[in-house]
């Protein structure tokens, strides 16, 4: 079991950065300027076209990644199911999510402000939600989690304190317009050079994928 969890989140990270190399390559066909993961967001790397049957290839392709790390989180629960099989499954059943909420971030365009806002802060509380499960399945030697552990106030109040923090940088208004700042010129954009919103899609997808090195960790050592 230890083998193919590494094996599955191998296979989901190369299969995810070879779809997204192939798609920023398209990104840079179409005219505009490269794709920058500071400055534009997720939905804006996806190719995928209805009448483009080659699109649905690279849908399908990332989508398998997507799966397949998440069949890495399902083995590492397999593993410690005679541990403590509710935390190692509560753990992988907030990587599924975390998955299926980017994927569907893919597609959410900022012309759906709300929609786009909304989806952007499900992933962000997914993501924290799943790094505070990770802290007392490492801290708790038998995994129990707060069953034997218990969870200390301040750690609640730096939780909420930084999901607040989150949420009051998204709610920039001038987000509203992002969609409609694209190449006027040559090499002049009109959006600004760096985006929160933007790094903090992109980053959370890098934290997640981050995620999983202290679990082959933990397995193997």
């Amino acid at each position: 079991m230890r083998t193919l969890f590494i094996v599955a989140y191998a296979v989901g990270i190369i299969i995810i950065g070879f779809s997204f190399a192939i798609e920023s390559v398209l990104y840079s066909q179409t005219g505009s300027k490269r794709f920058n993961f500071l400055h534009n967001f997720p939905y804006e790397l996806n190719s995928f076209k209805v009448d483009n049957k080659k699109s649905y290839l690279l849908l399908i392709t990332e989508l398998i990644g997507f799966i397949s790390l998440a069949f890495s989180s399902l083995a590492f629960a397999m593993y410690y199911q005679n541990t403590n099989p509710t935390s190692a499954y509560i753990m992988f059943a907030v990587n599924l999510a975390s998955c299926i909420t980017f994927f569907i971030l893919r597609f959410v365009k900022l012309t759906n402000y709300r929609g786009h806002l909304l989806t952007t802060s499900i992933y962000v509380v997914i993501n924290l939600l799943l790094l505070l499960l990770y802290y007392f399945f490492f801290t708790n030697a038998d995994y129990g989690y707060v069953f034997t552990t218990g969870v200390k106030v301040s750690e609640i109040i730096i939780l909420l304190v930084l999901i607040i923090f989150e949420f009051f940088l998204m709610l920039n208004p001038s987000y509203k317009n992002w969609y409609k700042m694209v190449k006027i010129e040559a090499e002049v954009y009109s959006r600004p050079k760096y985006c929160y919103l933007t790094i903090l899609e992109w980053g959370n997808l890098l934290i997640y994928a981050l995620s999983f090195i202290p679990l082959i960790i933990v397995i193997f050592f």
